[in-house]
């Protein structure tokens, strides 16, 4: 009887500390729109892994070391950035402070090029963000985005033909050249 209980707290703890690789994700997301869109793409039937999605934006700001420390190791991270400012400093520290501390990390970028009202024009069958919501300018597109539930997002970005593979895609600016072009490693298509 003791030799099994053993076995099960051995079991459990090299499972626990192993080093077995797990598949977490977490989504760093630039703003509330990306984080509707990225929420929608999630939604049955998946378009992307299920995670958590943290509204952080990488570009300027650095992500908190309590933060980074808490990343397991084998999880996926996902950057979702806008291009449209050719300022790239904190995303390269970011990136440098990810690999330092946390182990085995699988690192995935979402670069929106230019942003995501751009990214969205370009992957479906409207001519601006605006028509996507019926707005009347960019800030209430913005705004009713958020708004949407997430089913009625999903709905409406198939309504307009969203193309999956065509997400994300797009040739970075210059300033971004450093940035691997994987987003096909997130996608469930």
């Amino acid at each position: 009887m003791c030799l099994t209980r053993f076995r099960r707290i051995r079991f459990w703890t090299s499972w626990k500390w192993g080093g077995k690789m797990n598949n977490k994700c977490i989504y760093y997301v630039e703003g509330p729109c990306e984080q509707q869109l990225i929420a929608a793409l999630k939604e049955a039937p998946e378009r992307l892994i299920p995670g958590k999605i943290k509204v952080f934006n990488v570009v300027q700001n650095l992500i908190p070391k309590s933060q980074m420390l808490s990343i397991q190791a084998g999880t996926t991270v996902v950057l979702v950035f806008d291009t449209d400012v050719p300022q790239t400093s904190n995303l390269k520290k970011n990136l440098e402070l990810l690999t330092r501390y946390c182990g085995k990390l699988k690192i995935i970028f979402l670069p929106q090029v230019l942003n995501l009202e751009d990214e969205l024009v370009r992957c479906t069958d409207v001519r601006t963000a605006m028509e996507l919501t019926k707005s009347g300018s960019v800030k209430n597109f913005k705004t009713d985005f958020c708004k949407m539930k997430t089913k009625d997002c999903r709905s409406m970005l198939e309504r307009h033909k969203l193309d999956y593979a065509r997400l994300w895609m797009a040739k970075t600016p210059e300033a971004f050249n450093f940035v691997e072009n994987n987003s096909f490693q997130i996608k469930t298509l």
